[in-house]
């Protein structure tokens, strides 16, 4: 065969000469398998097993025996000990010319005080109308002052007195003597007085005469007015959650006192406490309790520049300080939400801090029986009258232009370094040495609802707060920065530090924090209604004999009067329904209409077609016996309600005697 047929033929038959080459490799592998001896004849999966765990035994036995040799102390610590401690001969370094000079550790350095964690944290949930910077054109561009007037109330009728005979028969005497006496002009004169008097009792429920108004002795909270910049105030639904703490301040100032008074460049104005700035952090403790959080599930909420900036650009004005201005201090005690027609004592005062300032109350202490009055702390009694947010006037030209929208707490920068060292140096003079320092320093503090990651209506929180002192050893003005060389070794470290990073930001860090107070109880937002006990109607009873003892029994099912509000979102305004209840009554009702009381004018309005959708059921009603002395009183009036929150609330008609008359406007209609 020639070369060409030859390499055709491969080309032709080149896959079967691989196919026959496949085949008989696989015919040789398995021969070769085939002759294997058989595994399972001489080893056993169960042996195996057993002897990996007999190797693996003897592996872990402790060896060390077999392998180290015991040691032998060649070291005598005593004998080394006791040569150190011989006392070498000094006359060998002795001088000619000894001299002695001040040992640097015989000069007190700067100490770090220690900063005390608030004490005694209160939350209390609040829902009340505030005031808030409305237009600056027209007073009555809000929906409420838009509303018609309210409807003249109807008077009531009171009962005649009952009249004793001796005084009927003195009066058909006296109409005998003008009949027959020549009295006809006196009777013509009685009768006329009388008709008119009718007259105006049957026309008084029909007069429409001037505007109803809101009686200002009711009015417990504050009457706001055009701020500065013209913005006149209109109102808003204020739902938060309102905190109080307080700073132990005599205790910290002694701190201060043990740590830098002795010291080198000793300065009141700056080594005396100077607090700063204030942090509320919140935790939901809704899915959670309070002894699992960890530190992630802290948020912080709200410190003191994002209060100043809701004052200076939500507020309109700041409601009348009830704290004396020793027990305050303005980065720590918030100012009063401009609160409207509410007392805002509830959530404003705490148990530790007095209301009056500490020279009152030694002035009161040294009068002793003496009857002379010591008047409470008033807003006009006190100095700090302005009460104006800390770098507010000096800071406002330049943040006029900032928007102020409804995530404006969580938009913020916190740090604000302009306008906190304007704070620092305006602030400079409340330092100094205080000769009898107070107790205590009040913290307040709020969490609103309505900005962005507020807290949400149904869920439990907690909160916890911590303050800030200038740093003295590291202070906010580079002025006032004491040496380096009068400071403690640790002190001097970290202040080094902290100069080194000031220069590379460009910004002193000089905030000293203290710790974080302690867990408050839980507290969720209240909801939007209130209820207000009123009277229970007279309740006819029967008396049975049984067993030889007299058992009362009740007919009919207890009937009351309650007062029921709830905050309308279109209007802002808290809409009062009165309402007749029995035990099973749920709160919700839809009336034709309803007064509601304009909290910026004190004018009273009517809303139409007002409906108050509520869960809360009344339980229980008690009272309404006539008491023994005279069946004209009866026993006061008490309610068990299950309101929307899930939980049982007792109303009662002496607690609750005052609200319920004002917002039922009972004095305007003359009831007793």
């Amino acid at each position: 065969m020639d070369a060409d047929k030859i390499k055709g033929f491969f080309v032709h038959h080149f896959e079967k000469l691989i196919l026959t080459l496949v085949i008989a490799a696989s015919a040789f592998l398995i021969f070769m398998g085939w002759q294997q001896p058989n595994f399972l004849d001489n080893q056993q999966p169960a042996e195996l097993a057993n002897l990996a765990t007999t190797v693996k035994s003897e592996i872990d036995v402790n060896h060390n025996e077999a392998i180290l040799p015991k040691r032998q102390p060649t070291f005598d610590i005593v004998k080394e000990t006791s040569r150190v401690d011989t006392p070498v001969d000094p006359t060998t370094y002795s001088l000619p010319q000894s001299w002695s000079g001040k040992s640097p550790n015989s000069i007190v350095r700067r100490m770090d005080p220690q900063l005390i964690a608030p004490r005694d944290l209160i939350v209390t949930p609040v829902s009340t109308a505030i005031a808030i910077r409305g237009s600056r054109t027209d007073k009555e561009a809000y929906a409420l002052a838009a509303l018609d007037p309210a409807d003249p109330v109807e008077k009531v009728e009171k009962p005649k007195p009952r009249e004793r005979r001796s005084a009927r028969r003195n009066n058909n005497a006296a109409m005998m003597e003008m009949m027959m006496g020549g009295g006809m002009e006196s009777m013509d004169m009685a009768m006329d007085s009388g008709m008119s008097s009718g007259m105006e009792t049957a026309t008084a429920s029909t007069n429409t005469g001037p505007e109803r108004r809101f009686d200002a002795k009711f009015d417990f909270g504050f009457r706001p007015v055009a701020t500065d910049d013209k913005a006149n105030p209109e109102p808003s639904i204020g739902w938060f959650i309102a905190g109080t703490a307080v700073v132990p301040h005599k205790e910290l100032y002694e701190l201060f006192k043990q740590a830098l008074q002795d010291a080198e460049q000793y300065d009141p104005r700056r080594d005396t406490p100077f607090y700063y700035d204030l942090q509320v952090y919140r935790a939901d403790v809704t899915d959670k309790p309070v002894d699992q959080l960890t530190e992630e599930d802290w948020k912080l909420r709200w410190d003191r520049t994002m209060y100043t900036k809701l004052a200076a650009y939500r507020w309109s004005g700041f409601a009348p300080e009830i704290v004396p201005g020793d027990y305050r201090d303005d980065a720590l005690t918030t100012w009063i939400p401009p609160v409207l027609l509410d007392d805002y004592r509830t959530f404003a005062l705490h148990p530790l801090i007095p209301l009056l300032s500490q020279s009152d109350l030694k002035k009161a202490a040294q009068q002793g029986d003496e009857e002379e009055e010591v008047k409470e702390f008033t807003m006009e009694e006190d100095n700090e009258v302005g009460l104006v947010a800390p770098g507010q006037r000096a800071a406002a030209a330049s943040m006029m232009g900032m928007d102020y929208g409804m995530e404006m707490g969580m938009g913020m920068d916190s740090g604000m370094d302009g306008m906190m060292m304007g704070m620092g140096m305006a602030m400079m003079g409340r330092g100094g040495i205080e000769e009898d320092p107070v107790d205590y320093k009040l913290i307040r503090f709020y969490d609103f609802a309505g900005f962005k990651d507020s807290p949400e209506f149904g869920r439990k929180y907690v909160y916890r707060v911590r303050y800030a002192v200038n740093d003295p050893n590291f202070p906010f003005s580079e002025t006032l920065q004491p040496k380096i060389s009068s400071m403690s070794p640790e002190v001097g470290q970290r202040v080094q530090a902290q100069m080194a990073q000031a220069t590379k930001d460009n910004k002193r860090e000089f905030r000293r924090w203290s710790e974080f107070s302690e867990p408050s109880a839980p507290v969720g937002l209240p909801s939007l209604e209130q209820y207000f006990a009123g009277p229970v109607d007279p309740i006819a009873t029967n008396v049975w004999k049984v067993g030889g003892k007299d058992v009362e029994y009740v007919r009919d099912p207890p009937k009351a009067k309650v007062l029921a509000s709830q905050f309308d979102l279109n209007t802002g305004a808290r809409i009062p329904m009165q309402l007749s209840v029995t035990e099973g009554t749920v709160l919700s009702h839809k009336a034709e209409a309803a007064d509601v009381v304009d909290p910026i004018s004190l004018s009273i309005k009517k809303i139409v077609d007002p409906e108050l959708v509520s869960g809360t059921t009344v339980v229980d009603i008690d009272g309404g016996t006539p008491l023994k002395i005279t069946p004209e009183l009866t026993s006061p009036g008490m309610m068990l309600l299950f309101d929307q929150t899930g939980q049982l609330k007792v109303a009662s008609e002496v607690g609750d005697q005052e609200m319920y008359r004002i917002y039922s406007y009972a004095e305007e209609r003359g009831e007793e």
